[in-house]
């Protein structure tokens, strides 16, 4: 268990800013979770829980950064699940044989194949624009719904093809690729699903626009 847990809170001062809180102090309670992960997850619960001034740092502009971080971090994640479930697919299709033939050989196969490859290359080179965006102190509302429309969208699409492509071989729990389907999975939803973020960005083109006088 970690030493401190950074937390973001409001501030009496209608602000916010960063805490370090100690897992054992008086009022933390712990609550493990079960997911389709495995990870070792956690609910933390907080009433009444007191740190010292020493303990507060950071401004509502740093808790901005640590959660855009936290995105960014989120987005590699699943463009390091997708990879490893493509190159797991791909090795698959290479030697499974039907009719005779590697199933890779059929060129369906492959354009699911080369679409997935698409789809990683393109959460990849979102997620970087958003960490560089960061490093630099831009405003990354934008790259920031960017990076997550495509680590949603693509994920989801990537774990879905690496799933099918494996036929029968896909749901068995003893086979690693359903472990890549449900981390990628998880990793969509916490991220807040695919469609929102669209919306959001089609929001902001659509108010981007210029208007038409009355």
């Amino acid at each position: 268990r970690a030493a401190r847990v950074v937390v973001p809170a409001a501030t009496d001062d209608g602000g916010a800013a960063l805490f370090l809180v100690d897992p054992a102090a008086d009022g933390v309670t712990w609550t493990a979770q079960r997911t389709s992960t495995r990870e070792p997850l956690h609910d933390l619960a907080l009433a009444g829980v007191r740190v010292a001034a020493g303990d507060a740092f950071g401004d509502a502009a740093a808790v901005r950064w640590l959660r855009d971080a936290a995105i960014a971090a989120v987005c590699a994640t699943q463009v390091g699940v997708s990879e490893r479930a493509l190159e797991i697919t791909t090795g698959y299709v290479r030697e499974r044989i039907q009719f005779g033939v590697p199933i890779g050989s059929f060129q369906s196969v492959q354009h699911r194949a080369a679409d997935c490859w698409i789809d990683v290359q393109s959460m990849r080179w979102t997620c970087w624009r958003l960490i560089t965006r960061l490093a630099e102190g831009a405003d990354v509302a934008r790259d920031t719904a960017v990076a997550k429309f495509w680590a949603a969208d693509a994920g989801s699409r990537i774990a879905n093809a690496a799933q099918h492509l494996h036929g029968g071989t896909g749901v068995d729990v003893d086979y690693p690729i359903h472990r890549y389907f449900l981390w990628s999975k998880s990793l969509e939803l916490t991220l807040g699903g695919a469609m929102p973020q669209l919306a959001r960005l089609g929001r902001e083109l659509a108010a981007s626009l210029p208007r038409e006088p009355a």
